[in-house]
């Protein structure tokens, strides 16, 4: 992980997901978790697809991108976390970089820099997201079987 040829804010960008990931996966609801799972899927597997490209366009991490983008679009619809509606808002964003990549004059080291600072951005939205899970009244599991799904258990 602690390569020489990136930068140290890359570096801190790296820890800084990995722990909001982690705390996802370890302090979360089942909400939290599956959006922290989406995250290291996409975290992990955007190295391994870098190389698919056709053009400029690297889609094989504009699908993880899209994958992203579904997941935390299904789990806003079906719990209430203000954190996952903002992921979501968030994640839109780069979906709309993809779009102006293919059909605009966009320089590509202008795409990839503001798609770090969304990615930043989702990984603080995920701190948010692990208080929430903890603290917010509404995310708190419930024994009735009606607000289960309101609670974060995805049913």
């Amino acid at each position: 992980m602690f390569d020489a040829s990136y930068t140290l804010a890359q570096h801190i960008i790296g820890l800084v997901s990995f722990a909001a990931i982690g705390l996802l996966l370890v302090f979360g609801r089942p909400a939290e978790r599956i959006a922290g799972t989406a995250f290291l899927v996409d975290m992990v597997g955007t190295p391994l697809v870098d190389h698919l490209h056709i053009g400029e366009l690297r889609y094989g991490v504009a699908i993880l991108s899209i994958g992203v983008f579904a997941t935390l679009f299904v789990l806003s619809l079906r719990t209430d976390r203000w954190w996952l509606i903002a992921a979501t808002g968030v994640q839109l964003l780069s979906m709309g970089l993809w779009v102006a990549t293919v059909f605009g004059d966009l320089q590509v080291w202008g795409a990839v820099t503001v798609r770090i600072v969304i990615w930043t951005q989702l990984m603080l939205l995920a701190f948010f997201g692990i208080w929430e899970a903890r603290s917010a009244p509404y995310a708190r599991p419930s024994t009735s079987a009606g607000s289960r799904v309101r609670s974060g258990a995805i049913t």
